[in-house]
């Protein structure tokens, strides 16, 4: 009895633990905090650029139609054309990952398509995934259909006898061992999958081929790798070839004319031209590679010549060529082709393609036809990779940081490109578009990070791989080599993407850092240490992967990866000169206060586990006490935990304040320069902010999709947010400064203005127009106020409120009477309630009302700066007020008083001094086209009427042509007035004419009123003077007294009349 009573007593107290949990979850979703809904009216903005594009992992083309093709981004999702690459559409935006590894087109119904997510190889910046999807419409829809842990997808094939049966090359997660891993196969379509091939934890299968004779047949490589931030280890004895001929029943490992011992990645392809024929590129110990095929469906091998790549873990893939058996390609730094099956090879790359290649796809109805996907984006060659076509409107690059200027009025974008060098470019322009052409490459490799000269436009710095950082000069586009160079006894261990700034106390003043904190007073012509050795100085030979420590022959040891032991993160206190935070690789903060005098460790912090990678720290810009750090748990030991801490105590104690934040990366913190709460964070994921210092998160996601950040800058005469994604390009996020006025008592009033940022007036100029669709092109916002603003109660129409009553009646079982006829008349009849902006110049005169539906919540309007309507002349500069009204059946009540904003005139060379005359012309020029367009609609009325008349009277008897002179004595009056105001034949100088002068000379242009505009419209308005009596005589008077007369006599008046007698007998 006493075991069952605790038995029943443990589960008791479950439920009442689960009931007080939940009673606390209500209570925190009904407490206040920020909110989707909140973050909903701040929308970022992509800018591109596309000019050197990013890197293709794999292409899937429609064999039937080959202007239909799928290309999938490394880390920049799934985009499709239609149209050979003239356009393409992102279709994989709102799921939940972003890295592409593979697609597989279903042979028997284009429309379906597999994507195996997470990029397929073993580099530094490894993006990872969740499994496979699959569209069977297109890509109008994605299903994720499992194998979510496998984070990197090698392959996917599918039967094409039957449709259900797909096998996926599962190549398992870098940066440890474990999750799903092997080769799976399903047999319904993707419901259930069954691991077929598995060789161990650390082994997983990237490569796969099918014989399409019999698709039974199946050909597997198993890839033994790791890659922790200390080493990577790209093989070992368990990578291997293996066949099998049951479906993946049963497998043998093949061994014959194969080398032994260790080996790293291995590329395999079946020649589709002859299925005997089996090519392969394996790596070796040593750095060594070796081309090999088989000519028997690969019992057997023959090693064809010591080509291979020059980092197979980047590249190491292999093509043949659908016709000829003895053609194959190979994806390396430049791509190399084999006519003979392997035995000489010739580079095929060509001097205007970008280099480091991934996939090439060869036309099987005409093989000089390539697409191939490279690091620089995608390109075409018609002619078997002798000349190659670009495709520029892919804006997939994937930027390591960024950083702003203050140019205005708009200001400059700064960052560095994984693979495409350095940029900087325009936030917008004052064209309609931003293209590629606005942008500047400033130098080239790896690009990291760049910085703008504060003091001087002219010069920024920008760096490339492991320190190569350069002082650049925009009038000349030249740089110069400022990398600091260790003396003879030394050595600098420069991290990849090495991190320096400039001191925000003196600008000629950088710091950089390798293991060594280094300083520059002179903008880098010379440098000095001003610390020791900042890491644990841990050999990196000495560190276990894979359970157990590698001999320096283990493939690709310590290959492409940075010297452990280095500094990542370097930043400057912005409240206090000298102080100084450096964070380590191998999981180390230090602080010095007095520029390098003295440092102090910080090696322990809370929940973090030791030894991880230092990803970022902030020192705070409103108390000298405060910093953040971020790390990453990744690139240590497979650990995607958020950490994100805080320190108010310079370092010596720490809080987590990751708070509800999704497992993934934090990259990178910012913190709003007004309000300390307000933080933004970039991580796997995508931008998050808070505006209670951390308590919760809420991610932006309106504008931008699902996406790796990796720096973030605030712009802050702007208030803008300026995002560094790892594939999709550079984001802004326009004025986000009503995040500081969020609160909870702001939320309890009827409605809420935000404050208005004032507006810039501008006439968007057009590009080079006529360059096709091929070309990418980001649209300029217009030159419009924005508002945004907050509405308590929205409103339900009597219709809604009928059916939400007849719901609850339903739920609670209760009769609900059906609505009268007067009450759904009512509901027909019922005008919805609506919301009216109303703005003010600082006279109180009425500029232009703008009406919204009522609805709640936080929302956006904006007004483009027309006067009366979206036709009408732009405004002056000046100061303006905004007020809000609620209209509900006619009755007009104040929900926000007037909120007071400036409009300011970008400045130009041919600027007008008298905004206030020429808003004055442009009005009286408006005023004239209104009378211009009523006569216009006057005198084609009368004439349509005399038309009619005169029909009619073709068909009357004699004694009615006595009106036949009256009505072309009338005609002839109008002629004459029409043409003095709108012309006709032989008319000149008509007040149309005139008018069109003044109006189109001046509507689109921010420049002074020209002395021929004015003489225009007044010749225009003394031309229109003239003939408005006889106008409006003719028209109220003259036409309806000879309709009248018509009547009089028995006629009756048709638009459209039938042919018959008019006139009645009147005896």
């Amino acid at each position: 009895m006493a075991i069952t009573a605790i038995i029943f007593l443990i589960p008791t107290s479950e439920v009442d633990a689960q009931r007080e949990n939940n009673k606390k979850d209500k209570e925190e979703e009904k407490a206040w905090g920020l909110d989707n809904s909140m973050v909903g009216m701040l929308k970022f903005r992509s800018i591109g650029p596309a000019a050197y594009s990013g890197r293709i992992s794999d292409l899937a083309v429609n064999p039937d139609n080959p202007s239909e093709y799928y290309v999938g981004v490394a880390s920049g999702g799934l985009w499709k054309t239609v149209n050979h690459g003239t356009t393409f559409e992102p279709i994989f935006d709102d799921q939940s990952v972003f890295s592409i590894g593979c697609l597989a087109m279903d042979p028997n119904n284009s429309n379906v398509v597999w994507v195996g997510t997470g990029e397929n190889n073993s580099q530094r910046n490894l993006a990872y995934g969740d499994g496979v999807y699959k569209t069977a419409d297109g890509g109008k829809t994605f299903t994720n259909m499992g194998l979510k842990t496998s984070r990197q997808i090698g392959k996917i094939m599918i039967d094409p006898r039957n449709s259900n049966v797909v096998y996926v090359a599962a190549q398992g997660q870098a940066w440890g061992p474990g999750g799903e891993r092997g080769l799976y196969k399903t047999i319904d379509g993707g419901k259930n999958w069954e691991r077929v091939l598995f060789i161990s934890e650390n082994t997983g299968v990237s490569d796969m081929e099918m014989d399409p004779r019999n698709p039974d047949i199946l050909y597997a490589v198993a890839h033994q790798r790791e890659r922790r931030v200390f080493s990577k280890i790209n093989g070992g004895p368990e990578s291997a070839l293996y066949k099998s001929v049951d479906g993946g029943a049963n497998w043998t490992k093949l061994k014959k004319g194969l080398p032994r011992g260790d080996v790293g990645r291995i590329g395999i392809a079946l020649s589709p031209a002859n299925p005997n024929i089996l090519y392969a590129v394996i790596e070796l110990p040593g750095s060594k590679s070796g081309f090999y095929r088989s000519s028997d469906m690969g019992e057997s091998w023959e090693k064809r010549s010591d080509q291979g790549t020059s980092s197979p873990q980047y590249y190491n893939e292999v093509y043949a060529d659908p016709k000829d058996p003895d053609l194959v390609v190979i994806m390396d730094t430049r791509n190399s082709l084999s006519e003979d099956g392997g035995k000489t090879w010739t580079r095929i790359e060509g001097s205007n393609k970008h280099v480091d290649n991934h996939v090439i796809w060869i036309n099987p109805n005409d093989t000089n036809h390539y697409l191939v996907g490279s690091d620089g984006g995608l390109y075409e060659s018609y002619d078997r990779a002798k000349t190659w076509q670009f495709k520029s409107n892919l804006p997939i690059t994937q930027y390591y940081h960024v950083r702003t200027d203050n140019d205005y009025p708009f200001y400059n974008v700064y960052g560095g490109a994984q693979d495409n060098g350095s940029w900087f470019g325009p936030s917008k322009t004052h064209r309609r578009f931003l293209v590629n052409a606005d942008w500047t490459y400033t130098i080239g490799g790896d690009g990291y990070l760049s910085i703008p000269d504060p003091d001087n436009p002219d010069i920024s710095y920008c760096e490339s791989q492991y320190c190569g950082l350069r002082r650049y000069d925009r009038t000349t586009n030249n740089s110069v080599s400022i990398k600091p160079q260790p003396t003879i006894d030394e050595e600098y261990r420069w991290n990849w993407n090495t991190p320096y700034f400039i001191s925000g106390f003196d600008s000629k003043t950088l710091y950089v850092a390798g293991n060594y904190v280094l300083k520059s007073t002179d903008m880098g012509n010379s440098w000095t240490k001003i610390s020791d050795d900042l890491t644990r100085q841990v050999d990196q030979n000495s560190l276990k992967m894979m359970g157990k420590m590698w001999p320096p022959e283990a493939v690709a040891k310590n290959l492409s990866t940075s010297r452990f032991g280095n500094i990542f993160a370097l930043s400057e206190s912005p409240l206090q000169q000298g102080m100084i935070y450096a964070g380590t690789d191998d999981g180390l903060i230090w602080i010095t206060e007095n520029d390098g005098g003295l440092w102090t460790k910080y090696d322990q912090f809370p929940g973090v586990p030791d030894t991880t990678f230092v990803n970022y720290v902030l020192p705070s810009m409103h108390d000298t006490n405060t910093v953040y750090a971020c790390f990453d748990g990744r690139k240590n030991s497979s650990d995607f935990t958020p950490y994100l801490i805080k320190s108010t105590d310079k370092g010596k104690t720490w809080t987590s304040i990751a708070s509800n934040l999704p497992s993934g990366t934090v990259y990178v913190i910012q913190e709003d320069h007004e309000n300390p709460d307000i933080l933004f964070i970039g991580t796997e994921w995508g931008v998050w902010t808070t505006i209670d210092g951390g308590k919760k998160w809420v991610q932006i996601k309106k504008g931008i999709p699902t996406i790796q950040v990796k720096d973030l800058t605030i712009q802050r005469r702007e208030n803008d947010l300026v995002v560094a994604t790892f594939g999709r390009g550079f984001y802004v996020l326009e004025d986000y400064s009503p995040l500081r006025q969020l609160s909870e008592e702001a939320s309890m009033m009827e409605a809420k203005m935000f404050d208005v940022k004032d507006a810039f007036l501008y006439f968007p100029s057009s590009n080079l127009n006529y360059q096709g669709e091929v070309h990418f092109r980001s649209r300029n916002p217009d030159p419009a106020a924005t508002f945004r603003y907050y509405v308590k109660e929205g409103y339900e129409t009597l219709k809604q409120k009928r059916i939400k009553a007849q719901k609850a009646a339903e739920k609670d079982g209760t009769p609900y009477p059906y609505p009268s006829e007067d009450e759904l008349l009512a509901e027909r009849q019922e005008k919805k309630p609506t919301l009216v902006f109303t703005i003010y110049d600082a006279q109180d005169n009425v500029m232009r009302k703008i009406s919204a539906p009522m609805r709640k919540g936080y929302q956006t309007t904006t007004w483009d700066l027309g006067y009366l309507n979206n036709r009408g002349p732009k405004v002056p500069p000046g100061d303006y007020k905004i007020a809000l009204d609620k209209n509900m059946n006619g009755v007009f009540t104040r929900l926000i008083e007037p909120t007071s904003f400036k409009v300011y005139s970008i400045p130009n060379a041919l600027g007008t001094t008298n905004y206030a005359n020429n808003f004055n012309f442009k009005k009286d020029v408006m005023d004239l086209s209104a009378q211009v367009s009523s006569a216009r609609g006057k005198i084609n009325d009368m004439n349509t009427r005399l038309k009619n008349l005169k029909t009619i009277l073709g068909n009357m008897p004699v004694e009615a042509d006595f009106m036949v002179p009256k009505i072309d004595s009338i005609q002839e009056q109008i002629n004459r007035v029409a043409k003095v105001i709108v012309g006709g034949f032989g008319a000149k100088n008509t007040v149309s004419s005139r008018l069109s002068f003044a109006y189109f000379a001046t509507w689109s242009a921010q420049v002074d009123v020209t002395g021929s505009q004015r003489e225009q419209l007044n010749l225009a308005s003394t031309a229109y003077d003239g003939q408005e009596d006889m106008l409006n005589t003719l028209y109220n008077v003259s036409v309806p007294e000879l309709e009248q007369e018509f009547q009089d006599a028995g006629g009756q008046l048709f638009n459209l009349p039938p042919r018959r007698r008019f006139f009645e007998d009147k005896n």
